[in-house]
């Protein structure tokens, strides 16, 4: 089981640029995530978001966007994803190769029977485990988050930092239970999320192949991971190197 002792968080602080404090830039950040999360709850299937990266790390700089990392009930990842890509797009705050400062990143979807992420792991993974030591949760359904914990200490130990875990639980503005809709509904919505898939899947792949296959890059029934430069064998050299 992977354990991090202090002195590696500390080098993972000074690496990342981890402040004690939000400085101007992260809590100008921080204004819009409170303005433009909250109606994301309203988009069926979503059972938690959370922001994450610099911005939850206290570590932004003047051109860092808002990482999302966006839970979904089961079988219905494509459907959420489109909605929160257009939801964002008709505000013109989804980030792009072009513009991204300050903007919504959304690279990141897992459904709910994929929650614990030991196989996504590579040795040593110091920089996944911070990351969702730091990770702020947003909109909390079902208490999805408690559950995330749990399934991740399939591979790692969590109580040393209880402190960044509270802190994390802090951010919470909304944690509800899922709404209960009738069974036609959810047929219908079975036919939206199959059509979905069916359309972008194809779409999603070949882009993936066209960025040769980029380390880091999921793509699959239950996790849409689109980070195209992984920094975790990077981070995890730096820190444990002599």
């Amino acid at each position: 089981m992977l354990k991090i002792p202090q002195t590696s968080h500390e080098a993972f602080k000074k690496l990342m640029g981890i402040k004690s404090q939000p400085w101007e830039v992260e809590k100008r950040l921080w204004k819009k995530v409170e303005k433009y999360i909250p109606p994301l709850k309203l988009i069926p299937g979503i059972q938690m978001i959370w922001v994450g990266n610099s911005i939850s790390m206290n570590a932004c700089h003047k051109d860092s966007d808002i990482d999302l990392f966006i839970v979904t009930r089961k079988n219905r990842l494509w459907s959420v994803r489109i909605l929160t890509t257009i939801y964002f797009q008709i505000l013109w705050l989804r980030k792009t190769h072009k513009h991204h400062a300050g903007r919504f990143c959304l690279s990141f979807f897992v459904s709910k029977d994929a929650l614990d992420f030991q196989d996504i792991t590579i040795e040593n993974d110091i920089y996944l485990y911070f990351w969702i030591l730091y990770m702020k949760p947003i909109v909390d359904r079902d208490d999805t988050y408690e559950q995330f914990l749990k399934a991740n200490t399939s591979w790692c130990d969590f109580d040393p930092y209880q402190d960044l875990l509270q802190n994390a639980q802090s951010r919470i503005e909304i944690q509800q239970k899922s709404h209960h809709f009738p069974k036609i509904f959810s047929q219908l919505w079975d036919i939206v999320e199959s059509s979905l898939k069916y359309i972008f899947l194809p779409r999603t792949k070949k882009s993936f192949q066209q960025l040769w296959k980029p380390f880091g890059v999921i793509i699959s029934d239950n996790m849409l991971k689109f980070h195209d430069r992984d920094r975790r064998e990077e981070v995890r050299n730096k820190i444990t190197s002599p």
